[in-house]
């Protein structure tokens, strides 16, 4: 296994001094943020796609700095309900998986996406939670038959055409957020799309990271190294799904860096279930710190992890 970085950690940096940093952090694996909920300063996609010679410019930027690209991030909400951000969104995705096949990247981060009402008529999502009353499984089921699968398999099509694979993060507000929601959508699009394994957001959700991996480790196909902290009490009290903004108010949960929620204990083991399930691939930090020291943020984390990985 290799550490990583997200590029969106340090979105504030050019490339050239992004790639700097990493070097100077000691990683050598970036995940590049191409657009969607991503900013992509670091990524011009529209511009990399169409013209070969801005790929091959861009590339020896990476080169240079004896950097590898491990993914490209286009998370977004690909069904939103709102025209204008849903058509922007699906652009994205696609034009993603076109400049991952021209690189020879082989997996793409995205998220499923979440709809609104399939009447049309909306401008909003719509994540539905609970099984009562009975209009929410209405609405749910007609979201997936009329909306989220319809979308899917066309995508399948064209991951397939690419030879790409697609790893989802079981992001709450998504329709996909846990293994069964995941084993659903895999149903009718196979090994294409496979699981970004995010263990802060499953946490909050009551979902154990490590029971996740030994029953689908091979469908992980990418890991964000990014921790959770619960508090015991509030989740007591008022649970996981808890709408007050984290940074207002003591809620339930807080996404912190790696070894901030959970102990060096638990993260062995975390690394170690990857390892057993033949992961290989890349520990990509997101950074979930408070903003004054990212740079020496991230190199803490990067030693805390490389603590942890199997010798």
């Amino acid at each position: 296994m290799q550490i990583g970085l997200i590029s969106d950690c340090l979105s504030h940096s050019d490339l050239p001094i992004l790639l700097r940093h990493y070097q100077q952090l000691g990683i050598s694996q970036i995940e590049i943020g191409t657009g969607n909920f991503s900013s992509a300063p670091h990524c011009d996609l529209s511009h990399l796609v169409q013209d070969t010679g801005a790929r091959t410019r861009w590339l020896q930027h990476f080169q240079q700095h004896n950097i590898t690209i491990s993914a490209l991030n286009c998370s977004g909400n690909i069904l939103d309900a709102d025209e204008t951000r849903r058509t922007n969104a699906q652009a994205v995705f696609r034009h993603t998986v076109e400049l991952a096949a021209q690189i020879g990247v082989s997996t793409v981060v995205c998220m499923s996406g979440c709809p609104g009402e399939p009447t049309g008529k909306g401008h909003f999502p719509n994540w539905v939670t609970c099984d009562w009353q009975p209009e929410f499984l209405t609405l749910l089921n007609r979201q997936w038959d009329e909306i989220v699968l319809p979308f899917w398999q066309d995508a399948a099509q064209q991951l397939h055409q690419h030879g790409i694979r697609a790893a989802l993060e079981l992001h709450p507000g998504q329709v996909v957020y846990n293994p069964a929601t995941f084993l659903r959508l895999h149903a009718v699009t196979g090994d294409v799309i496979g699981i970004n394994l995010d263990p802060s957001h499953l946490f909050w959700q009551g979902i154990e990271p490590i029971r996740v991996i030994e029953r689908y480790g091979a469908h992980i196909y990418h890991v964000h190294a990014k921790d959770c902290w619960i508090d015991a009490d509030e989740m007591a009290l008022n649970g996981g799904l808890d709408m007050r903004h984290g940074a207002q108010v003591t809620r339930a949960w807080q996404h912190c860096l790696w070894g901030e929620g959970h102990s060096d204990h638990y993260w062995r083991r975390f690394v170690h279930a990857l390892h057993a399930q033949g992961y290989t691939g890349t520990l990509s930090i997101e950074y979930a710190g408070n903003g004054t020291d990212i740079l020496g943020d991230i190199h803490r984390t990067r030693a805390f992890i490389e603590r942890t990985l199997p010798t």
